[in-house]
């Protein structure tokens, strides 16, 4: 059975706007989508027999129409909220988000001036040959956590 890359990643938001200044306004993605969607049909697919939900749709700006990041805040009923591994160290059943972007070092200052926390600082290494998957080069790659504990790392990359 054939199935596509991954199309979208959905992340349920306590705070929309606090995601969107991540998203959006440190990483750099693009809104292809802002709309509010309400009803029964909807509210199923998550659960619940009614909802209201502000659904934000974003993807790396001119990116194809697959690896989108979807921000998704339920705005009646309130849902309760999921507790959060320790931060620090990291724990089986985390998930992370990962972007290549050649501006890593830029998106670290940003962070750092935003207050957010890593798990992983920005950390360099050497990859002498190429792999299977990996091509040789130097990686730095950070990992920090978005507004509601989500892992999100950022992947730098330059040949030897």
């Amino acid at each position: 059975m054939d199935i596509s890359p991954v199309k979208r990643t959905t992340i349920f938001c306590r705070d929309i706007d606090s995601s969107l200044a991540l998203y959006r306004d440190v990483l750099g993605l693009a809104i292809i989508e802002d709309k509010t969607v309400s009803g029964a049909a909807v509210a199923k697919l998550i659960g619940h027999s009614d909802v209201t939900m502000r659904i934000v749709h974003l993807r790396a700006p001119d990116g194809p129409d697959a690896g989108l990041i979807g921000l998704y805040a339920v705005l009646d009923p309130e849902l309760p909220i999921a507790p959060r591994a320790p931060e620090g160290v990291l724990h089986y059943g985390q998930s992370s988000v990962v972007f290549s972007s050649a501006r890593a070092g830029e998106i670290a200052a940003d962070l750092r001036r935003r207050g957010i926390k890593f798990l992983t600082e920005p950390t360099e290494y050497r990859l002498e040959m190429d792999r299977a998957y990996t091509k040789a080069g130097v990686y730095t790659e950070m990992i920090f956590y978005d507004p509601d504990g989500l892992l999100v790392a950022v992947m730098g990359y330059r040949p030897l």
